[in-house]
């Protein structure tokens, strides 16, 4: 008679193939097998549909050339649940904002870790979906309660529209190319402009990058130096 668990069936996604490796060696060693893997959104969540994972661990951000889709991880971590409400998900991230981390359970996600923790983390989190039970790690948790304090969450003090344009100066595009974009014209945006940086106490179009990047609004990356 076999005593052991059967092993956890898991779907991971994520671009940074490396650390898609890294993970299905040490996995291996707690009784679960990642048996397929995706590196980008590209249909990822009829892959999913079809694979038929006990759990998808999959990162929020991927790389410019999911761009084109409109698409991140968080958005497809909602196809999937409407799809499927049974779906136990992990997302993994280098963002912990707290608007990221509400909407990802507001959604259905059962838990949130960031990229930075150790695999025993990963491993709880996926062993408490496997069951149906929420997670949130101690260094999330820690983060969101000195977000409260501190931070300043674009996501809390913008409006829709202000949001919007947030972002896309935050991505690098002129005052004329967000008028175009949002069909409003450059006076206009340049009120929200001065708005937005009221609100956020940003003066430069390189604070409104640094915050979106902090806040996980934007795809660009922090360069490491």
């Amino acid at each position: 008679m076999n005593l052991l668990s059967p092993k956890i069936k898991v779907f991971l996604a994520d671009d940074h193939q490396l650390m898609v490796e890294g993970f299905r060696v040490a996995l291996k060693d707690y009784g679960i097998d990642v048996i397929d893997v995706a590196y980008t959104l590209d249909k990822l969540a009829e892959k999913f549909i079809t694979t038929n994972p006990d759990v998808l661990v999959i990162d929020l951000r991927f790389n410019s050339d999911n761009r084109h889709t409109n698409l991140d991880g968080l958005d497809l971590c909602e196809v999937i649940l409407d799809r499927d409400p049974t779906a136990k998900i992990v997302v993994y991230s280098q963002f912990d904002d707290q608007y990221l981390v509400e909407k990802t359970y507001k959604i259905g996600v059962l838990s949130f870790i960031r990229k930075d923790e150790n695999t025993e983390v990963l491993v709880n989190a996926i062993k408490l979906a496997k069951r149906g039970e929420t997670f949130l790690s101690p260094a999330i948790a820690q983060q969101l309660a000195w977000t409260v304090v501190k931070d300043k969450n674009p996501t809390k003090l913008l409006d829709e529209k202000e949001l919007a344009a947030f972002k896309l100066v935050a991505d690098g595009a002129s005052l004329a190319e967000v008028a175009a974009s949002m069909d409003f014209s450059t006076k206009t945006i340049s009120t929200f402009m001065k708005n937005i940086k009221q609100k956020l106490g940003i003066e430069n179009t390189a604070d409104f990058t640094k915050l979106a990047i902090k806040s996980g609004l934007t795809n660009l990356e922090i360069k490491s130096h």
